[in-house]
């Protein structure tokens, strides 16, 4: 069975520049490593902040703050786009855990902590999209 993106509703927070400027919930963190089957410690660590703030925050209401939530809504973008050109969001997870060599050997999800490092794997997932060779 694979796994889906669950439904995307307006209210999002990951979606949404208010909330992510508040910070968005714990929950979010936790549920994007869920679907991506890796350890929220290298989320945490992507996104800037440290699993002991995680800890401490403790409650899955608890938010994170403005700059770990723009990197995590960065993320959850560069998923939901690898989901749809891969097909499948089991597809999209090995493919961003696993070393690229179009990346030069890098592991996209990663790369992902910084603007130009998300830009190059998205260019990366377009070209893959419209079989363009490198």
């Amino acid at each position: 069975m694979h796994k889906r993106l669950p439904s995307r509703p307006s209210q999002d927070p990951l979606l949404s520049a208010e909330h992510v400027r508040k910070g968005v919930p714990v929950k979010a963190l936790n549920d994007l490593a869920r679907l991506l089957n890796v350890e929220r410690a290298i989320l945490a660590e992507i996104c800037g902040t440290s699993l002991r703030t995680l800890q401490r925050k403790g409650g899955d209401h608890d938010r994170l703050g403005p700059a770990a939530s723009d990197r995590l809504a960065r993320i959850r973008r560069i998923v939901d786009l690898a989901a749809e050109i891969l097909g499948q969001t089991d597809k999209a997870s090995r493919w961003l855990t696993s070393e690229s060599r179009a990346l030069d050997g890098q592991i996209p999800l990663y790369m992902l902590d910084t603007d130009i490092g998300a830009q190059r794997v998205q260019q990366e997932l377009r070209q893959i999209q419209f079989g363009i060779p490198l």
